[in-house]
């Protein structure tokens, strides 16, 4: 092989390598989360929704069993994703009511990823659970 191939060959690697980088490195999995349920339900009032890069995120206070309440973080995919799914940066807004469908994180801590999201009087805000392969009702 001669040098001028060699070099050739390897700055393509590198191109192609650097091209995608940031594409393989932005993918992360689902480990931290509970996958092998349907979900749980919980309902709350919103304190802030923040749609940003690279992932959109929802905080709403929930009431546990013993009364109190605890804020929870749902966590979308990306806005673009979200505006796919009818979703924009004003879809929520603090002290709206809504009944959330989330894989929860694993280690119980109030965090999870969101499936579905309705309103109190069931208008589906947004419907994510066929595309996380799981169906809910």
């Amino acid at each position: 092989m001669t040098t001028r191939r060699a070099f050739t060959l390897l700055f393509s690697a590198i191109a192609i390598l650097t091209l995608f980088a940031g594409v393989l490195s932005a993918h992360h999995g689902r480990a931290g989360y509970d996958t092998k349920g349907q979900g749980i339900i919980l309902r709350g009032v919103v304190t802030e929704y923040k749609w940003i890069n690279p992932h959109v995120f929802l905080n709403w206070n929930v009431k546990n069993e013993k009364g109190e309440v605890v804020e929870w973080t749902g966590e979308f995919s990306s806005p673009t994703t979200m505006i796919s799914e009818g979703m924009g940066k004003n879809t929520f807004k603090a002290g709206d009511e809504i009944v959330a469908t989330v894989i929860p994180a694993k280690g119980n801590v109030p965090h999870g990823l969101f499936l579905k999201i309705t309103r109190p009087d069931g208008a589906v805000v947004v419907d994510l659970s066929e595309r996380r392969g799981i169906l809910t009702q």
